[in-house]
């Protein structure tokens, strides 16, 4: 029996004894990777060479991978029982996704860890990502890691979590992306970490110094040490027993919260609670249903959609229970003189989007008692 047909054994049959004996459910969440003495780890910079990745502030992203990924090493080594390797340490080598998988074979790796930044075309997204495997038992190792990671960031650096993710391959059901599908064909499994949004606003703050990528890295490193349940004597760091921060994850089947939902939300819409002619202020009421998933950013247009505000997290919106408020109200200002037409889109975990109808002022904000009249669409009426 092989290394990783032990492992799957041993999976097999910690989910059953947990099954026929219930009372053990009531505990902390199970660590879901099989226990392994001589732990190999290979941690994989994103990119490099001629794949230059996201440009994000002043430096390339393949870069960033590679000083966060340096000090993620650097710690993990300080942890007993575990063998890092790199795809690439210290060079900037182009290396294809195929050749990486090949490697983390050929010394018998455990588990990969690819290191990314996050970029999208309308530079307004924010926040952390991990993407695993769609398929069983990997989809529930990433599953359980991915989260336990978010919540270090999101308590250490005040990063948004935008959940643990999977996407569909574009002809099969198999995993789209190359560095997860390619290690999951040699049995090996493998999460990506987009640690934050490299080029938008809001991120912005976190990439700014090369000692906040290595700063990462070594909370990368940590979150790992918690998840197979290491420990360092040099650090004075002990995760061998139970953790709190697992949260429980299926390795049997797929996990749900991973789903990809890419339709929109099913609905989004706003209705005006109250006006103050006086002050020029509106407070609305924004509404949202989502069957398949989360409500998780909003962004909001006072001129009818020709411009957008920041985007924002949905009040409510909690990637752990995939719960956010069906509802939430925002007041409004306005300056004398101006008419709005307030329109707000509600995004999901996926960033497909729902557009609200607009509300419509008739008459312009002048800092009087004049009643203000408004109408449900942009058209009047």
């Amino acid at each position: 029996m092989n290394k990783q047909t032990f492992k799957k054994f041993i999976s097999v049959f910690l989910l059953i004894v947990l099954v026929m004996i219930p009372e053990l459910n009531v505990c902390a969440a199970e660590r879901v990777f099989p226990k392994d003495d001589n732990l190999v780890i290979v941690i994989d910079p994103g990119h490099g060479g001629t794949d230059t990745g996201t440009q994000g502030g002043r430096i390339q992203e393949r870069f960033m991978n590679l000083i966060t990924a340096q000090a993620l090493v650097e710690r993990l080594n300080m942890y007993e029982g575990v063998t890092v390797y790199m795809t690439r340490f210290d060079n900037d080598t182009t290396i294809s996704l195929t050749d990486r998988a090949k490697f983390a074979k050929s010394v018998e790796a455990d588990f990969v860890f690819s290191i990314h930044y996050n970029a999208c075309y309308a530079h307004d997204r924010f926040g952390i990502e991990v993407y695993t495997s769609r398929i069983s038992p990997y989809n529930g190792y990433g599953y359980q890691f991915g989260n336990l990671l978010m919540q270090r960031f999101e308590s250490e650096f005040g990063i948004f979590p935008r959940g643990v993710k999977t996407r569909k391959g574009l002809k099969t059901e198999g995993d789209y992306y190359t560095i997860i599908s390619a290690n999951v064909y040699r049995e090996i499994p493998a999460v990506i970490i987009e640690h934050c949004f490299a080029d938008g606003t809001v991120d912005a703050p976190f990439t700014r110094t090369g000692d906040q990528l290595r700063d990462y890295g070594r909370t990368d490193a940590d979150a790992i040490a918690e998840f197979f349940g290491l420990k360092s004597s040099v650090l004075g760091i002990d995760h061998t027993g139970p953790s709190d921060d697992l949260v429980y994850a299926d390795t049997s089947s797929f996990n749900d919260a991973t789903y990809e939902d890419r339709t929109a939300p099913d609905e989004v819409s706003i209705s005006v609670k109250s006006i103050d002619p006086v002050s020029n202020t509106v407070t609305i009421v924004i509404s949202a249903t989502e069957a398949d998933g989360m409500m998780m950013f909003y962004a909001l247009s006072t001129d009818g959609g020709w411009t957008w505000q920041e985007s924002k997290p949905w009040p409510g919106a909690d990637t752990y229970n995939g719960t956010f408020d069906g509802s939430f109200e925002l007041t409004l200002p306005f300056e004398n003189g101006y008419r709005p037409t307030i329109v707000i889109k509600g995004f999901n975990r996926y960033d497909a989007f729902t557009k609200s109808e607009p509300v419509t002022f008739l008459e312009r904000f002048n800092g009087s008692d004049t009643p203000l009249y408004r109408t449900g669409t942009i058209y009047g009426g």
